[in-house]
């Protein structure tokens, strides 16, 4: 407790969502080090850093490769979830949470949020053109398509107001806040 009251700002990190359709390579590494060093430093600065990141699990991609393998996406997905994390465990990356889009909570989180954005007149709604295929190529895919859309109900833990953001009536001098500055608000 005595650590909170001596922060100066508070700061939520995260990086690239790497994507659930194959192993980690030197480039993502760059990024996700980079990131660990510069979370590393704000502690030591007396922060509060959380660090997370996750998996994209969602997309076309996943769900061809799937299939390819014969495996269901969620099998293919969870495969390179773990190979994901402890690749980053031995590279000594120390996220606070490494999570998964492909999560309750994340569709929870995301129903949420569609669900006030909507209710605040945020969304519109317009006819586009777009190009698909709809012919299934797997009894996946007819069952997933014909899947019930996501309940608009959030959970009651998640159903508290959540702040507008506010915007600064002029812009910041810096761009760089300085150590004691403390950190905008998100929510």
């Amino acid at each position: 407790m005595e650590f909170h009251a001596r922060c100066s700002r508070q700061i939520l990190v995260t990086s690239a969502l790497p994507y659930a359709n194959g192993s980690i390579h030197i480039g993502h590494l760059v990024e996700y080090i980079q990131t660990d060093i510069w979370v590393r430093y704000q502690r030591l600065r007396g922060n509060l850093v959380t660090y997370v990141c996750g998996d994209d699990a969602h997309g076309t991609p996943i769900m061809l490769a799937a299939q390819k393998q014969n495996v269901s996406p969620e099998s293919y997905i969870e495969k390179y979830h773990a190979e994901h994390k402890q690749d980053f465990a031995r590279f000594g990356v120390g996220f606070d949470n490494f999570y998964t889009t492909h999560s309750d909570i994340n569709r929870d989180l995301s129903v949420l949020i569609y669900t006030r954005v909507k209710a605040a007149g945020i969304v519109e709604f317009r006819e586009i053109q777009q190009l698909f295929d709809p012919r299934p190529t797997s009894s996946s895919l007819t069952a997933s398509s014909k899947a019930p859309a996501p309940t608009a109900s959030p959970p009651t833990s998640l159903a508290t107001p959540v702040k507008s953001a506010t915007r600064p009536s002029t812009p910041p001098t810096s761009s760089t806040p300085s150590p004691s500055s403390p950190a905008p608000s998100l929510l």
